[in-house]
Parts: C-alpha cells; sequence; structure tokens
C-alpha cells in the first residue's frame, strides 16, 4: 500500500472524522486527553504544532485553551476543511497547511509542544518522522504523540480482522488497510528516548466496548487500543 493511496484516502474522510466526535464517546474522550495533557505541560500560548490535525478538530480545542495553534496534515481536503471552519469560528490563533510527513520542512526548535494524534502508525518511514517532530520541539519542550497499542487485546483482535478484506471496506474500519504497524510501550519508549524525549507519562485509551464502561476500561494497559505518550525534550 503506497503512502499516497493512503492521503487519498484520508483526503475523503474530513466530514466522516467531524462527526465521530461529535457521537462517540470515545473520541470526545481523546480530545480531552489530549488538551488536558497537554494544559499539564505547555502553558499557553505555546505555541503547538498540531501534526496530522486532519480536519482541525484537535487544534480548535487546543486553540480554545489559549495556545497559538499550527496545523499541518498531508491530505488538502483536510486542510480546506479546518481552514472555512476557523473562519466560520472566528479563531485568530490557529493556522492550516498542507505538509506531508515525506517533506517535513518547519524551523527546528520552533514549537513548546507538540501534538501528533494517530498519524506515524501510517508513514512508512516513522522513525525518520519521529526525528523531524523532535527537532521542531524546544529544549524542555513537549511532545504528546499517539500509537495503536501492541499489547492491547481489542488491538490484536482488530488485526485478526483486519485481514479480512471484507471487515477491511466497511465503513470506519477502511483505514486498517493503511495502518502499518502497532507499538510496545517499552519499545515506543526507548525509540522516544534515542531521539532525545524522556517520557513522563502514559495513558491508555478507546476500546470498543460502549457506555462509560468502555471509557473507564480503555485506561487499563491491556484493554485501550491506543497509547498517548507525554514526553519532554532533553535540554
Amino acid at each position: 500500500m503506497t503512502a499516497l493511496a493512503g492521503t487519498t484516502f484520508f483526503d475523503t474522510q474530513a466530514e466522516r472524522w467531524v462527526g465521530l466526535y461529535d457521537s462517540r464517546p470515545a473520541f470526545r474522550q481523546r480530545l480531552d486527553l489530549f488538551t488536558q495533557s497537554l494544559r499539564r505541560c505547555v502553558p499557553a500560548p505555546g505555541p503547538v504544532l498540531d501534526f496530522g490535525c486532519g480536519p482541525g478538530v484537535l487544534s480548535f480545542a487546543i486553540a480554545s485553551s489559549g495556545y497559538q495553534v499550527t496545523g499541518m496534515d498531508g491530505a488538502p481536503n483536510m486542510i480546506e476543511m479546518a481552514r472555512r471552519e476557523s473562519v466560520r469560528r472566528g479563531i485568530a490563533n490557529a493556522s492550516f497547511d498542507v505538509m506531508d510527513a515525506n517533506a517535513f520542512a518547519l524551523p527546528k526548535a520552533s514549537f513548546a509542544g507538540v501534538v501528533c494524534s494517530s498519524v506515524i502508525e501510517y508513514v512508512p518511514d516513522d522513525a525518520r518522522l519521529l526525528t523531524d517532530l523532535v527537532s521542531v520541539v524546544r529544549p524542555g519542550g513537549h511532545l504528546l504523540i499517539s500509537v495503536p497499542h501492541s499489547a492491547s487485546l481489542f488491538g490484536f483482535a482488530e488485526d485478526c480482522l483486519a485481514r479480512v478484506r471484507r471487515y477491511r471496506n466497511i465503513t470506519g474500519r477502511r483505514h486498517l488497510a493503511f495502518s502499518l504497524r502497532r507499538y510496545s510501550r517499552t519499545g515506543f519508549a526507548q525509540s522516544l528516548e534515542a531521539a532525545g524525549v524522556r517520557p513522563v507519562a502514559f495513558h491508555y485509551y478507546e476500546a470498543p466496548i460502549p457506555g462509560q464502561v468502555g471509557l473507564t476500561l480503555s485506561r487499563f494497559a491491556p484493554i485501550g487500543v491506543m497509547l498517548l505518550v507525554v514526553g519532554q525534550k532533553v535540554a
């Protein structure tokens, strides 16, 4: 599966993804988890980079907390939708531009915080992207990055189902055809440390269990499909 094919697919998903944040408690949990974690470690106004920002839902939540946000994504339709919504809401402290992971070009040490939600698992050269993201964090600044969690029982089940083409073709599951890997907590922490980031917090989230029960259980390592790591760049 080519990187271009993945970008083309995600370029068609802007409207659906916005709807997910409105309709699914797990997506609202994700939003709260990122914004609360950011407030704990990066003082407003930042600045903050949201790399892989999609249609800007997380960027807007961060901006509403007083941060100066730069949203970047490789899907032009996603960026166009984020720009339109920014104008509609009158948000002056968030800007958006197209940038592909394979053509990363931002000034070094230019952000107090970098947020990257569910992106690097779709990128062929994830180690390079991780290095690029760390390079734009100021010394002492923070990187908040989430990845699929390899120790999740539900994640394992999803990987098994993803081998079945009929399952991958279900709306809401088509992204699985483009996801390249899952990450262990220990292995990913070691990758961050090698890139110059010291992990300071780990959070598990999202599980295919409805209601508050699902939100609560997703915080445990064997359940949560996703892993958020908060790391501080070594000065």
